[in-house]
């Protein structure tokens, strides 16, 4: 196909649809992450292994996410590819396929969470401190028996989201998102210490919050879908009939690395968890906090990479190779330039971040500042990452690279020595994080370089 230039290769209509597709990305992604600050706060007024307790049983829960999401972005390159293309239809086989998928993976995660809770708790309860350790496990079952429903919640939110999101329609999920938050907070306020009159329900009152909370932003969703008039939303269950096995096989040849990439991501983040659970309790206290203030300021370079994935993934499927790779160098400038001025903000504010949390105790606090000043260190190779993984390596199918590229750094060397340097060495907990975070640099110049050879721009749609 031959291109004609137009505005389309300007800087002003670039930050312009960046803004159009990223902002609400962003927004909804900082509701999400301010719903686990909101939660860990409330929380913390239980005590230190209450934060811990569900640090531990969210840490399940974003295993599951990351499965999810794995699927799910898999499948959203045909998606948006599709959707440059007009191709409607297809769009519907990859609906059903994603809500039969969403379904059997929360089904699964639902059994381990609501059966077996307390051998969920006890991978991640390794100090030895035999009073916290009990606590811990107390606390932790009752919030995975609650938690376990909204699983299925979550995953069919993921499913209308990334559907909605890929056909450029990011307003209404980024409303639902933050009416769940604001009435999370409520529930929580209401339902933890048990305020304007209700029972005090502890951690449990926070699993309920988010049980109820979660619930009805799906039915919000599914409403929209049910009202709407646009002919990308009248989506028929019987359109389950018209997927081939060719078409599976298709789709599956490029989302199923992906699914496999998150899973092994998901499962070596929560790996961290269960190494730095053998130093103290305290110790996944402060990992919890600190990744839930690291989630608020990833939210504009999850908006980015999103709207990166968006943006070619359209260009890649109009057949717009040469506009789709002059974008995909331009969100990588902005990317590591975004993680540059993040970093910075990062650092000042390590010192007084902590003070948020006045009902942790003083080792907690201290931890906490430390491991935030690592973690400045790193965003911008992190932003870079995270852009070339989920935008444009996976807007052109590069899938199996991305495979590679992630999960390779992270088990040969990030999780070894989280494990090594967690049980053998006396070494504090920031100067652990320091070194395992090591493995970003690998992954800097594994998918910087493959970016770069421009295998990724390709249109999926004619293959």
């Amino acid at each position: 196909m031959t291109e004609v230039a137009t505005d389309e290769y300007s800087d002003a209509h670039f930050y312009k649809k960046v803004w159009t597709f990223g902002a609400p990305i962003a927004l909804a992604q900082l509701m999400t992450s301010l719903l686990g600050v909101i939660d860990t706060k409330m929380v913390s007024g239980l005590g230190d292994v209450a934060v811990a307790a569900v640090g531990v049983s969210t840490n399940f829960a974003f295993l599951l996410i990351m499965i999810s999401f794995g699927f799910l972005s898999g499948l959203s390159i045909f998606v948006a590819q599709y959707w440059g293309s007009k191709d409607i239809r297809s769009i519907h086989k990859i609906f059903v396929i994603s809500i039969i998928i969403g379904i059997v993976i929360s089904l699964v995660f639902f059994i381990a969470a609501f059966f077996f809770p307390e051998f969920i708790i006890g991978l991640y309860n390794n100090s030895g401190d035999e009073v916290n350790s009990v606590i811990l496990n107390d606390f932790g079952v009752e919030y995975l028996r609650v938690a376990a429903f909204s699983y299925f919640t979550m995953t069919i939110t993921f499913v209308i989201a990334m559907i909605m999101r890929s056909v450029e329609r990011v307003i209404y999920p980024q409303i639902v998102a933050i009416f769940v938050v604001l009435l999370n907070t409520l529930l929580n306020y209401i339902l933890i210490k048990g305020n304007f009159g209700f029972q005090a329900y502890g951690v449990q009152g926070a699993a309920i919050a988010t049980l109820i909370s979660s619930g009805l932003g799906t039915v919000l969703l599914i409403l929209y879908l049910i009202k709407s008039k646009e002919e990308v939303f009248k989506i028929k269950f019987n359109t389950y009939k018209d997927i081939s096995f060719q078409f599976i096989k298709k789709v599956s040849e490029k989302a199923l690395p992906v699914a496999i990439n998150e899973m092994m991501w998901g499962l070596g983040v929560s790996m961290y968890l269960i190494a730095f659970g053998f130093i103290s309790t305290d110790s996944i206290t402060s990992v919890h906090i600190s990744n839930q203030i690291m989630g608020l300021f990833w939210v504009i370079n999850a908006g980015i990479s999103t709207a990166c994935a968006i943006m070619l993934g359209n260009k890649l499927g109009e057949g717009k190779l040469e506009l789709a790779k002059k974008w995909g160098q331009k969100f990588t400038k902005l990317s590591i330039g975004a993680g540059v001025v993040f970093g910075i903000i990062l650092f000042v504010l390590s010192d007084y971040i902590p003070k948020l949390y006045p009902q942790t105790s003083s080792g907690v606090q201290e931890n906490i500042s430390l491991i935030l000043k690592v973690f400045s260190f790193y965003i911008p190779l992190k932003f870079s990452n995270a852009l070339q993984i989920i935008g444009t390596l996976r807007a052109g199918g590069d899938t199996k690279f991305v495979l590679f590229a992630e999960v390779g750094p992270l088990w040969l060397i990030g999780v070894p020595l989280a494990f090594i340097l967690s049980i053998f060495t006396s070494l504090p907990l920031y100067l652990i994080i320091a070194i395992v975070n090591i493995e970003e640099i690998f992954k800097f110049f594994l998918v910087l370089g493959r970016f770069l050879q421009y295998k990724w721009v390709r249109n999926l749609t004619l293959e």
